[in-house]
């Protein structure tokens, strides 16, 4: 059951239980309910102007939402605990809800009760994400716990940012661009919490491109994160581009439409020619016109309705193609475009996948050659032993990467690639004997998942007809994916 109050008295209550908590955290000795005069600065004798979070902290400082303490010192480098962090977002919204929830170890008299109250109120703070209803409020935050209050807080504020992080918990090609979503050391429920979190720029990776799920963060750092806190609630989550990238990826497999110039094609508005031929063809077979398109395209195959889409990477995510070669038996489960058109990369898996200090050959990554890279998962049985150019030769565009990803890449993100792409000979010194590599990735009846490279978009062609700029295929039961560049 919520209750009112005048803002004038939440202000004045939380700023002194501002000052209790931040002698609570530093002075061991300190007691929950001690009181003390509030400490209303802006500035700090530990915070310089050369402070890298200077500003931040005058700003988050004159907006009264992190204060400093007694001292007159700022602590820049102290960890944030449950209890400061739920203060400082209860202090930006204000709010005068509160719930009739508790948890077992916050009692009415704690310092942060109120602030606690509220967060479970709007839905930033969830009880069922404690263990034992135990909030351990002098517990440092982590930035997993962090990007969960966050995202939960702009979900009170926009549902849309709600629908996001569903999008993303309940979906199994969710992609999150961070080392520690194939290498592990991330709890899998806040994988779409850090998604948003990255989406919307919150909160970023180091320098590493880790982003350290179970790292705690200093005052320094929420300081600025509470100030994009502020500017991301007046926005919209299609603001974000890198946002909507994730939720595409989520839903459909491929962040093609969000990120690229390509579009789904449509069927003509004048199917008569494609139906005529295939009618008079099932009647030279004496068949029924749908069980002869079936037999020819497969049970899935969807008949021209002008207008409709002819079909999407969706439509055929997980579902087998057999290579033109019979070398394999492919299926397609991602495919993850980095814009590398310009000179510089874009996209919000562009330091997932693309090195841009890599060596610059004539079949290497690189920019300002007007093409996407696009990351391809694949799912691969070998009908034989083979290798990847191989059975790059015997498919047809986007059905199997012709280059692994770049192989440090590889390594900082736990992403598994061929070693090799060709089969090559190297001789044994001793005997004079040649043998050929393949480094055993493609062997005959071991099913591989593993990520491969292709180029696609405009080469500066005149030529409307090109196909540079159009991604197409087809699976062995007839569903089919059709992009291309509208000029």
């Amino acid at each position: 059951m919520s209750h009112m109050r005048s803002s004038r008295n939440n202000l004045m209550v939380k700023a002194l239980a501002a000052s209790v908590m931040t002698a609570a955290v530093v002075t061991p000795v300190a007691t929950e309910n001690v009181q003390a005069a509030p400490v209303i600065k802006t500035t700090f004798k530990d915070v310089t102007k050369s402070h890298w979070a200077y500003e931040s902290i005058k700003q988050v400082a004159e907006k009264g939402l992190v204060t400093g303490y007694e001292d007159g010192t700022y602590k820049p480098s102290a960890q944030v605990t449950r209890a400061e962090f739920a203060t400082f977002l209860s202090r930006v919204f204000d709010s005068s809800e509160r719930t009739t929830a508790s948890f077992n170890d916050v009692p009415g008299t704690h310092w942060a009760n109120d602030a606690i109250q509220e967060g479970l109120a709007l839905g930033f703070i969830k009880v069922e994400d404690f263990a034992n209803n135990k909030f351990e409020p002098n517990k440092s935050m982590t930035r997993g716990e962090m990007s969960r209050w966050l995202a939960n807080a702009l979900a009170h504020e926009n549902a849309d940012y709600g629908k996001a992080i569903e999008e993303m918990a309940n979906s199994n090609l969710t992609l999150i661009p961070i080392p520690e979503f194939y290498k592990g050391g991330v709890n899998k429920k806040d994988l779409p919490y850090i998604g948003v979190a990255l989406g919307t720029g919150l909160l970023s990776g180091y320098e590493d491109f880790t982003f350290k799920p179970i790292g705690n963060t200093t005052r320094a750092e929420v300081a600025t994160i509470l100030i994009r806190f502020m500017d991301t609630l007046k926005k919209v989550p299609s603001d974000f581009i890198g946002l909507q990238e994730l939720r595409e990826v989520a839903n459909t497999g491929t962040n093609i439409l969000t990120l690229t110039n390509y579009e789904k094609m449509l069927y003509g508005d004048d199917n008569s020619t494609w139906y005529s031929i295939y009618e008079n063809a099932a009647k030279e077979k004496n068949m029924d016109f749908d069980e002869y398109v079936k037999m020819v395209f497969g049970e899935a195959y969807k008949l021209p309705v002008a207008g409709e889409a002819i079909g999407g990477f969706e439509d055929v995510l997980g579902k087998p193609y057999t290579l033109h070669n019979k070398r394999a038996v492919n299926t397609i489960e991602r495919a993850i475009f980095v814009d590398t058109r310009g000179s510089q990369a874009k996209g919000v898996y562009k330091d997932m996948f693309f090195n841009p200090n890599a060596d610059k050959g004539i079949f290497g990554e690189t920019l300002n050659r007007n093409y996407y890279s696009v990351y391809y998962e694949y799912t691969t049985t070998p009908n034989q032993d083979t290798t990847l150019n191989s059975m790059m030769n015997g498919s047809i565009k986007g059905q199997v990467g012709d280059l692994r990803v770049n192989l440090v890449k590889a390594e900082q993100f736990g992403i598994t690639t061929p070693r090799t792409t060709d089969g090559w000979y190297y001789e044994e010194v001793e005997k004079g004997v040649f043998k050929k590599i393949t480094d055993n990735f493609f062997t005959k009846g071991k099913t591989v998942r593993y990520w491969a490279v292709q180029f696609a978009g405009s080469q500066a062609t005149t030529d409307p007809y090109s196909w540079d700029d159009i991604i197409s295929g087809r699976t062995d039961d007839g569903s089919r994916y059709w992009y291309k560049i509208i000029k």
